[in-house]
């Protein structure tokens, strides 16, 4: 049975370092800006209203809790951790404060402390399924994709509408390169939650590395008309798009993602990697032209397009050059 002050869950999309480092910038789609209030929902903090303590009386367990949630919210993480840390000393059982102290600790970066709260979460409570996908949470961040795989069936056994971990599941399909897996998995969660921006982007993701770009296309689409206001989901329909060979519509796309300068590189690149050095080279100067600051790296990427250009054929060179005059 549920408690009641079970959290709504968040799933997010996580950058596996087994991927090469363009498949992390496609797979880094968690949406930043509904992050941090998500992340409060799942702890049972309400975004919306300041925690009211009085600091001239003496303090109660409670009391600390609502001081360490004033401290989250306004994002100052160091001071809502000694509260959490304070209220465990006193009363190491409280789950609701292990369980955020453990959130924390899991964006901080500092993922086996996490993975030890979350587990010790399961010495009060067995059944508590945010833990379990907790725990998964941390075993990715340390790249050890089996076990995680396991937490996240975990908390499916305790509580089996948690559409995040289901969404877990699909990353790890995803990060083992099995994507049509991902995609049944993705679908799953789906029917739990509907129209859901982050799974769309995942399920579009997966659809990118089997190859399936319309299909792509058209749940990169989705996701945006659902809400999903993350400049990464534009890049990702960027990426898509050139790969159909659209280049105006990926570099609408990219735009919206980053910017006109970021754009123009992105294209490039493209171009780039179908071996059309010459255009290539018209979008880095482009991206250098609209953004001097963007200097540097597309730079870098001109520099390659123009060896990559030397080493064809004069005439060659000179075929490109005369039927790529322009980027877009």
């Amino acid at each position: 049975m549920k408690k009641i002050w079970m959290f709504s869950l968040i799933g997010l999309l996580l950058v596996s370092n087994a991927c090469s480092s363009k498949e992390k910038s496609k797979f880094a789609v968690q949406d930043e800006h509904y992050q941090q209030m998500l992340e409060r929902q799942k702890a049972g903090i309400d975004a919306k209203t300041q925690p009211q303590v009085d600091l001239t009386a003496e303090m109660t367990q409670g009391d600390y809790e609502k001081l360490g949630d004033a401290h989250f919210q306004q994002e100052n993480l160091e001071m809502a951790k000694k509260q959490y840390e304070k209220i465990l000393n006193m009363e190491p059982e409280r789950i609701s404060a292990r369980y955020k102290l453990a959130v924390i600790y899991l964006g901080q970066g500092v993922s086996q402390e996490a993975y030890d709260q979350f587990h010790k979460i399961l010495d009060y409570d067995l059944n508590f399924a945010p833990a379990y996908e907790g725990m998964g949470r941390a075993l990715l961040k340390m790249e050890k994709d089996i076990e995680a795989e396991r937490e996240f069936q975990a908390a499916l056994l305790y509580d089996s509408e948690l559409w995040t971990s289901t969404n877990y599941l699909g990353i790890v399909a995803d990060r083992r390169h099995a994507h049509k897996d991902a995609i049944q998995i993705y679908e799953v969660a789906l029917e739990k939650k509907a129209n859901n921006p982050a799974i769309l982007n995942n399920l579009g993701m997966a659809y990118y590395l089997d190859k399936q770009y319309e299909k792509a296309v058209r749940t990169f689409q989705q996701a945006l008309q659902s809400g999903g206001n993350n400049g990464k989901i534009a890049n990702n329909l960027g990426l898509a798009m050139a790969k159909l060979g659209h280049y105006d519509l990926a570099y609408d796309a990219y735009t919206r993602g980053m910017g006109p300068a970021k754009a123009y590189n992105n294209i490039g690149v493209a171009f780039l990697d179908k071996g059309q050095y010459a255009r290539a080279s018209r979008c880095f100067e482009k991206a250098i032209e609209t953004q001097p600051t963007f200097y540097e790296k597309a730079q870098e990427n001109l520099s390659l397009s123009n060896r990559m250009l030397q080493k064809l054929p004069m005439i060659q060179q000179q075929v490109l050059i005369r039927h790529e005059p322009a980027c877009l």
